[in-house]
């Protein structure tokens, strides 16, 4: 009996890929993602997993059945097979009892499954343990000579952090149900636990409110939730183990609300200028003010039943209340010296119109600026200082410093991110020394947002970390776009979520992710079919080439593709940003590029039966630059990234050259290496140019079509060792 270790070797990982053209493992690790808490192998070949028959002992409710059920439809779609033609696999659940604190941060989601020659046994003290091990079983399906088979193995687990979400801005792009849908149906299969719906701002309110008409009359362009939307998505997740946790974001980010109930603003009319939103804020003097959040609340809570409540607070100005005469007498009559000490008196009075209604309120980590209630949780978005400042008052806190997925960081990069580390995450010395020379920036810079090397929680402190969300703001994130800018970078961060923290080997996260991305597509994610329709709509009939380079780059970073940020560091035009752009196509973290990376390590390492698939690979990338300038040709969006496809043709030439390198055991001479140098740095300053937000800011020019090559490094890679390297 052995633990699958956490780290193997490069040719271990190549083979365990299961998807190189010189054949897949007999019996292949399974490719389980979260990665359990434990995995052990046993000894004995795989069990047949082509059809089961669920057998049940201990609790049994409708709710579990249908987890069953769409266990049961997985297998069908993972298989192909039809269950009433083979012999089904007996699969014993035992639950232990129904879960008073299901859908809570106490919920029991720990389980054990055993996989023997008699079948499969899944034993959970409550049922959203027994969804989590059917989640890990569906993964651990797999194919080979034997067909469809599960290993031997025994699985013990249980989640590190009880709250790990995912965070969709619905308000400024607005996400139809069956969209939302599709991504609680991915969050059950990962073990994500809690969606987090933004359902207002500035751009938006996304709820029918029977009090409140107006908000959906005039605040939400037609595009909105009715109550019976809510509730049925509310049933949806809870079925799949899933807590929706509503945000209606005040006092700022309120424009919508505003334009529906204007008497509450603290100013009249609608300021100009770049940063006008975030000087528009409700009033904080009016009883008015609280009277309509004490109704609007008040309907809300009623349709969202989950104890926590989020009401924003974050990145107030405070412009407009400098300038109402009405909210400065307010604050002289109430001892109110700052703007920190307004929104302090605002959010105390929001927390007890929260508790009221039997609400624990949660806030951006602004809310923390000054003293809060104890029972107020905290959620740190800048910085991973923020942690440390929330826990240090005794707030809980959760945590998206690093997780912000509309940064267009790669999956790798949020991995490295651990809830716990105080000091992970932020502006460094170097750029916030740039930031304050910045006439722009240097007002809006805050001690969360840079990072404190050497900043530790203490053990107290630890434990008021509940876990992490990943975040997604919509500004450029479309309801055809979000699978594809949400997964599979959320299910990373779902590992780094309920896995050990010692989990960290990238290469074997993304062995498996690469399986498991697939899984999440033949349940319904429509990542890939999407973006096979965003590229015919620009190519139609012509589409091959341009679905080839897609998926070889990733846009460029950290805001570089948006064209109101443009606007205001680089003096172009802003305006309306559409959303046919081979950069809003493309995948922030191109998984053609992490297999290749992956295949080309298991070269270097020693696995050169390799060699002929890769070269073949390569190849191909080379000789498409000639199709895609064919299928470009009287297309702008697409001959935008010509210079892109031929430096993609370059590179893999270059590619190909060092693998003939790397088999005859040659070194290249001075000048190969000075070209290769040239080609890969032109790469590097790319990705240097949009590598963090004050990059962005600094760099006029961004690559062409803002468009990083994904394959680059990989590359980088082979030339280092075929220099001997």
């Amino acid at each position: 009996m052995r633990r699958f270790p956490a780290t193997t070797s490069c040719a271990a990982l190549a083979l365990g890929l299961g998807l190189l053209v010189w054949g897949p493992p007999a019996a292949a690790a399974p490719a389980v993602l979260p990665q359990p808490l434990s995995i052990q192998e046993q000894t004995g070949a795989a069990i047949p997993a082509a059809a089961f028959q669920v057998e049940w002992s201990g609790h049994r409710d409708p709710a579990l059945e249908r987890a069953a059920q769409r266990f049961g439809a997985y297998v069908a779609l993972r298989t192909g097979i039809d269950a009433r033609l083979v012999k089904p696999t007996r699969l014993r659940i035992i639950c232990a009892g129904p879960d008073p604190d299901a859908l809570t941060l106490k919920a029991k989601e720990a389980y054990r499954l055993t996989v023997e020659a008699e079948g499969v046994t899944l034993t959970a003290e409550g049922p959203i343990g027994v969804l989590r091990g059917l989640a890990t079983l569906r993964q651990a399906i797999t194919s080979g000579p034997e067909g469809f088979v599960v290993p031997r193995m025994q699985v013990d687990d249980r989640p590190r952090f009880a709250w790990r979400g995912v965070m969709i801005d619905v308000a400024r792009h607005f996400m139809t149900l069956e969209t939302l849908k599709r991504q609680i149906d991915a969050m059950e299969q990962v073990k994500l636990n809690v969606l987090h719906l933004h359902l207002s701002d500035n751009e938006g309110f996304r709820v029918e409110s029977r009090r409140y008409p107006k908000l959906q009359a005039l605040a939400s362009g037609g595009e909105y939730y009715t109550q019976a939307q809510v509730r049925e998505l509310v049933v949806y997740a809870a079925e799949r183990g899933v807590r929706i946790v509503p945000e209606f974001d005040v006092p700022g980010h309120s424009r919508a609300l505003l334009a529906a109930y204007p008497e509450l603003a603290s100013r009249k009319g609608e300021a100009d200028g770049a940063f006008a939103a975030l000087n528009s804020a409700l009033d904080p003097s009016l009883p008015e003010t609280y009277a309509f959040l004490g109704g609007l609340f008040s309907e809300m809570a009623e349709l969202f039943p989950d104890r926590y409540f989020h009401v924003g607070g974050d990145e107030v100005a405070g412009g407009d209340w400098a300038s109402s005469p009405r909210v400065q007498d307010f604050m002289r009559r109430n001892g109110l010296t700052s703007k920190v000490e307004l929104e302090a008196y605002f959010h105390r009075q929001v927390r007890d119109i929260a508790a009221a209604r039997g609400k624990t309120m949660i806030g951006w980590e602004e809310i923390a600026h000054a003293p809060i209630a104890d029972d107020v949780l905290v959620q740190a978005w800048r910085g991973s200082a923020a942690i440390a400042r929330g826990t240090g008052q005794g707030n809980r806190v959760i945590v998206s410093a690093g997780y912000y997925l509309d940064l267009l960081e790669t999956g790798e990069s949020h991995y490295q991110i651990d809830p716990l580390d105080a000091a992970a995450y932020g502006m460094d010395a170097e750029e916030a020394a740039r930031a304050r020379a910045h006439p722009v920036l240097k007002s809006l810079l805050h001690e969360d947002v840079l990072k404190v090397p050497g900043l530790q929680l203490t053990a107290a402190q630890q434990a008021l970390v509940l876990g992490g969300e990943a975040a997604l703001w919509s500004e450029l994130v479309t309801d055809e776009m979000l699978d594809g800018r949400l997964w599979p970078r959320a299910a990373v961060i779902a590992e780094r979520l309920w896995s050990p923290a010692e989990v960290r080997d990238t290469d074997d996260l993304y062995r498996r992710l690469l399986r498991v991305q697939d899984g999440l597509r033949m349940a319904g994610l429509k990542d890939e079919a999407n973006r096979d329709r965003m590229i015919a709509r620009l190519s139609p009939g012509e589409s091959e080439p341009v679905a080839l380079l897609v998926s070889l780059v990733s846009p460029v970073r950290n805001f570089a593709h948006k064209a109101s940020v443009q606007a205001i560091f680089h003096g172009r035009p802003g305006g309306r940003q559409d959303f046919n752009q081979l950069a809003d196509i493309a995948s922030p973290d191109s998984l053609v590029a992490r297999r290749f990376g992956l295949d080309v390590r298991a070269l270097i390492g020693g696995e050169r039966a390799g060699a002929p698939a890769l070269k073949a690979e390569l190849r191909m990338w080379r000789d498409n630059h000639v199709r895609f300038l064919k299928v470009a040709e009287g297309r702008p969006m697409l001959q935008a990234a010509a210079p892109v496809s031929a430096d993609i043709a370059a590179l893999a030439e270059l590619g190909l050259e060092a693998v003939g390198f790397i088999e005859a055991g040659r070194r290249p001479k001075a000048e190969w290496r000075a070209r290769a140098a040239v080609m890969l740095e032109k790469q590097a300053a790319a990705e240097r140019a949009s590598s963090t937000f004050m990059q962005t800011v600094a760099s006029p020019n961004q690559p062409p079509a803002d468009l990083l090559i994904a394959i680059a490094r990989p590359i980088g890679v082979l030339v280092a060792a075929a220099e001997g390297r």
